[in-house]
């Protein structure tokens, strides 16, 4: 719910689904490592500096700081509740959206995975992309987490804490 003087332009909602070469355990413990040093995989530049605070085993804060345009930087909190070892749910806060996203993970083989995820923005400016271009948007940037997961998977490396 926006406060007062707020106003949602348009929300959004869209689906994908994706298939990873990795075991379904790996996978989740893969995708909720969250790190300090997650900003690895963010094509932006600068990137973004990560705080991560652990609330408890279940839930997890997550703070991206970007030089913003004037003095202050461009601020994203992440509230994200773990339910292991299939599902987890991540609400993230800006200036600009707001977005809830529901990610859950199912084998469909036996070192194969089906990540499926369910997106829903809610734009605080009337500026915001259509949901071809939000679906394409969120593809592209899962593509590219998962050739990076699979690639550890392939090398051997931890799902947690590399």
């Amino acid at each position: 719910m926006p406060e007062r003087g707020h106003r949602f332009y348009g929300t959004t909602s869209v689906r994908v689904s994706l298939v990873i070469e990795a075991p379904s355990r790996y996978v989740y413990d893969w995708c909720t490592d969250y790190r300090s040093d997650d900003r690895r995989f963010s094509k932006r530049r600068p990137r973004p500096s990560y705080r991560v605070i652990r609330i408890s085993p279940r839930r997890v804060v997550r703070i991206r700081a970007l030089r913003g345009s004037g003095l202050d930087p461009a601020l994203t909190v992440e509230l994200i509740r773990l339910n292991p070892p299939r599902s987890w749910h991540q609400d993230q806060f800006d200036e600009t959206d707001q977005q809830s996203v529901d990610y859950r993970v199912s084998a469909v083989g036996r070192a194969r995975t089906r990540l499926q995820l369910l997106s829903t923005e809610r734009w605080l400016t009337p500026d915001f992309p259509t949901r071809e271009a939000l679906r394409a948007q969120i593809a592209r940037t899962w593509a590219r987490f998962a050739a990076a997961l699979e690639a550890d998977y392939r090398d051997g490396r931890p799902a947690r804490g590399r």
